[in-house]
């Protein structure tokens, strides 16, 4: 894997990166008191670096006085110019460092005990940035895995879950982001924030997992699905169930303006925007060919004369791989708009005219917005259980790649005044559950 294609800086080609200004991490003065937020801010994946964003606005606006404090496995700047920097989730249950007043876990598919597949996600992304390698594995453990890399590669992988999850995941709880209240200093509140899970628990991990989500001071999960893991494993709890915290994106970055930068965006990048934009995401998986969507996305371009814009959301996910050899096989056709910043991800978005991709928060950024907008064929729970939750029919999830030219026809047949409502309820439910969190987080 070569360096140069691993991370969002690697991916700039003809497209000059737009640097987003001050407001994009708005000040709270005088906080009255801390917030941790706790999740994968730490790694270039867009949706997950949005949740501080936007909850740092939301807090704001509805004049909360506090200071927000990321934690994720890893310190330091948040990647993606996200503009915040993140704490070693160590720290939390360090005594000897300051605590916040509150934790808060979320948002994310993060609910979840695979503590081997996390590491698997950081270990994509670094792959082939020595810098980023040292730091996380240290000077043994990188030489260690150096020498694994040349072996078949179940070692390597192997070996720097076992080194991340020493030196990054090793606090108590059963599962990296699952809380026990009773493992902090002082026990403070710990609610959980627009979550997901994306596996069942085994019978041995059922009991301890029960128990830390019944101490949790208040459960706001993304989707009924989700839901009914948490129940099927024994919680007790009373579990809030609302769409996921980023499809209130518009009321802060609102779409007249982002559209605009997303259009200079493009436009930097060779796409005529005076045609209508398509949007598309994918991260490489199992079954996924680019030869099959080259041949779809070609026919929609052939058909209604619109541009293809080929955007990475997750590099932890390798988008940026699967992307490459799109436009490559394409010749020239799409063009790929490789950002390196979640603000300049969000304003391509707007600037579209229909989101296609496999990414949840693509597809919830375009619902903000009121766009149109399809789930690519991934099997994933949380991709029906975002359609559910939003109120969206199960037609806008694609069953192969083969569906993708009659499901565009038929996302664009419902019209725009159909994803905005459904937006607008959306939100609704999202303030909602936010406001009962904050009800009980002490200030």
């Amino acid at each position: 894997m070569e360096g140069s294609l691993t991370s969002a800086a690697g991916l700039m080609l003809s497209c000059r990166q737009v640097e987003s200004d001050d407001e994009k991490a708005p000040h709270i003065p005088s906080p009255a008191f801390t917030l941790g937020q706790v999740g994968t801010f730490d790694v270039e994946n867009y949706g997950d670096l949005l949740y501080p964003v936007v909850l740092r606005r939301i807090l704001e606006r509805r004049g909360a006085r506090v200071r927000l404090l990321p934690y994720s496995n890893l310190d330091g700047d948040a990647p993606l110019a996200a503009g915040f920097k993140t704490r070693a989730l160590r720290e939390l249950f360090d005594a000897n460092r300051p605590q916040p007043r509150a934790v808060l876990v979320g948002g994310g598919d993060i609910l979840r005990t695979d503590k081997e597949l996390v590491a698997e996600h950081y270990r994509v992304a670094q792959d082939g940035r020595p810098g980023e390698l040292l730091r996380t594995l240290g000077t043994t453990g990188l030489l260690q895995y150096l020498v694994r890399r040349r072996l078949p590669p179940p070692r390597a992988s192997n070996f720097y879950a076992a080194r991340f999850n020493d030196r990054w995941m090793s606090q108590p709880g059963p599962g990296p982001f699952l809380i026990d209240r009773e493992d902090l200093p002082g026990a403070p509140p710990v609610c959980y924030l627009s979550c997901g899970v994306p596996h069942e628990f085994s019978t041995a991990e059922r009991e301890r997992v029960a128990d830390t989500f019944d101490k949790a001071d208040f459960i706001y999960l993304r989707d009924e699905q989700s839901r009914a893991k948490l129940l099927r494993a024994g919680v007790h709890a009373p579990i809030r169930v609302a769409p996921d915290l980023i499809v209130t994106l518009e009321d802060f970055f609102p779409r007249e303006t982002e559209a605009r930068r997303g259009r200079d965006i493009l436009s930097r990048c060779g796409v005529d925007v005076t045609r209508p934009v398509l949007c598309f995401q994918c991260k490489p998986h199992t079954g996924f060919s680019p030869e099959e969507v080259v041949g779809q996305l070609a026919l929609y371009r052939e058909r209604t004369g619109a541009e293809v814009a080929l955007l990475p959301l997750g590099y932890c996910h390798g988008d940026q791989l699967f992307l490459s050899e799109v436009a490559k096989k394409a010749e020239g056709a799409f063009k790929l708009v490789g950002v390196g910043s979640v603000y300049d991800m969000l304003a391509v978005i707007a600037a579209g005219s229909i989101f296609v991709g496999t990414s949840m928060h693509g597809n919830i950024t375009a619902l903000s917005y009121g766009l149109p907008h399809l789930y690519g064929p991934l099997a994933v729970d949380k991709a029906e259980g975002f359609l559910s939750g939003a109120d969206l029919p199960d037609a806008l999830k694609l069953r192969s790649w083969s569906e993708l030219n009659d499901r565009i026809d038929f996302a664009f047949e419902l019209g725009p005044d159909f994803f905005a409502g459904r937006a607008r309820a959306a939100k609704e439910k999202v303030y909602r559950a936010v406001d009962e969190l904050l009800a009980v987080v002490p200030n």
